[in-house]
């Protein structure tokens, strides 16, 4: 799984990185020929990402939709098509992906196709031992995760391991309903987002309000700067203008320092360089000293 995972997004990076940083799927495509490799290393992290047969994500996630339905029960075999359909779901937008970034026409305004390249070697190298570990990490590794007898002579108790719920295999129509589902997204994908994007484009319109509140990502980031972002910035800025500004500064370190300055410029005047001034001065003080020596 972590072979697929990071393949999947170290490709997505590497993309990023070819576009100029550009991450909005809508201004990229048809960009093939200009990036072979991080196309072909993609396409095997999608594969694997979406359960392809026999790739790395098809035994994790098989493993993990069999075991919720050999639990028997109605919560388990919810569980199990709740996970077939959100592999379904995957498939699709990882699919959709594909298709947008890398097929179809170039549809960025604002870069040059020509200015678009292929990621350095230093990105492609970690991607194609990744893409080794996607295809076959699964096949390698599926024993000794998934296989309890040989998971557990090997791990020993350093893993829990559960008890397997059934000795039974799923029914051989469950077995092969994920892998044909996650198969045909790739056709309907490509229908869809490429072939004819007016049946998206026609849903969007005839769901408008649906679709602003799923692109808005269901209004959380709204609610969360109106219920955290904005208070706290309201917050600060009182304690900043009024009790830091208005307070602390004032009768701290700006008000001291101000009376030290306006002392200063008034001292000043006492200095002006004429003689007779400062005789005057001296002879002043003289007669408070003397004043005060007497009384006392």
């Amino acid at each position: 799984m972590p072979f697929l995972k990071l393949c999947y997004f170290l490709g997505a990076g590497a993309v990023i990185h070819s576009f100029h940083e550009e991450q909005d799927i809508n201004k990229m495509g048809g960009v093939i020929k200009k990036l072979p490799y991080t196309y072909v290393l993609m396409l095997i992290g999608t594969l694997a990402l979406t359960g392809f047969p026999f790739l790395s994500g098809f035994y994790s996630k098989d493993a993990i939709i069999e075991f919720a339905y050999l639990r028997g029960n109605g919560v388990g075999i919810l569980a199990a098509f709740v996970g077939i359909v959100t592999a379904l779901l995957t498939s699709i937008y990882s699919w959709r992906l594909i298709f947008k970034t890398f097929h179809g026409n170039f549809n960025n305004k604002e870069l040059s196709v020509d200015k678009i390249h292929e990621s350095p070697l230093i990105m492609i190298a970690p991607l194609v031992i990744l893409s080794i570990g996607a295809i076959f990490a699964g096949m390698a590794f599926k024993s000794l995760f998934i296989g309890h007898e040989i998971a557990y002579e090997f791990w020993g108790k350093s893993i829990k391991f559960l008890e397997p719920l059934s000795t039974d295999h799923p029914p051989t129509w469950f077995l092969f309903l994920t892998p044909i589902l996650v198969t045909s997204a790739i056709p309907f994908s490509y229908y869809l987002y490429l072939k004819n994007t007016n049946i998206v484009n026609g849903l969007k319109e005839m769901n408008e309000p649906i679709y602003q509140f799923l692109v808005k990502k269901w209004y959380f980031d709204e609610m969360y700067d109106y219920l955290f972002v904005n208070p706290s910035k309201k917050i600060g800025k009182f304690l900043w203008k009024k009790v830091d500004g208005s307070i602390i500064d004032k009768f701290g370190p700006d008000g001291i320092s101000s009376v030290i300055k306006n002392l200063s410029i008034k001292a000043v005047k006492f200095q002006s360089g004429f003689i007779y001034q400062y005789a005057f001065v001296m002879l002043i003080g003289f007669s408070v000293l003397l004043t005060i020596l007497i009384l006392n």
